[in-house]
């Protein structure tokens, strides 16, 4: 990874990993696996930003662009595993989320109206979309 720019989340409590202190989460994306496939063999891409993007420059999904990122998030909430399974990428490479996958019941009903604000792409705060190389319809963690 030396000498590339990354998408970090870095509002996570930090956690030892293997015996180092991590502050961050790398944003990356891995193929869908079919059930029992080993989901530590294939492919990963790094989530890249535009390259004229800004070291520390903030990325949001687009129409959860308002207010401010938590200064930390709850791990008693386990936000980053409940908004997880709405990151994947599209068929243009775009980075994206999609509000309904996460905030419906698997019932089609919309348990939380006011966060889920449908599909949108990651952006940067001039406007560059976050992209993968190659993996169209990837998850992304």
């Amino acid at each position: 990874m030396q000498g590339r720019k990354v998408i970090l989340v870095c509002n996570l409590k930090p956690a030892n990993m293997r015996g180092i202190k991590s502050c961050a989460m790398v944003l990356a994306a891995s193929p869908r696996l079919a059930e029992g496939e080993d989901p530590h063999a294939g492919v990963v891409e790094l989530v890249e930003p535009p390259a004229d993007a800004e070291v520390g420059e903030r990325v949001f999904f687009e129409s959860y662009a308002e207010g401010k990122p938590q200064e930390m998030l709850n791990s008693k909430q386990k936000v980053m595993e409940m908004i997880q399974p709405g990151f994947y990428t599209t068929e243009e490479l775009d980075v994206a989320f999609d509000g309904g996958v996460v905030f419906t019941g698997g019932d089609g009903e919309v348990h939380d109206s006011k966060l889920n604000k449908g599909k949108g792409r990651l952006v940067t705060e001039r406007g560059g979309l976050c992209k993968v190389k190659t993996l169209k319809g990837a998850l992304v963690r």
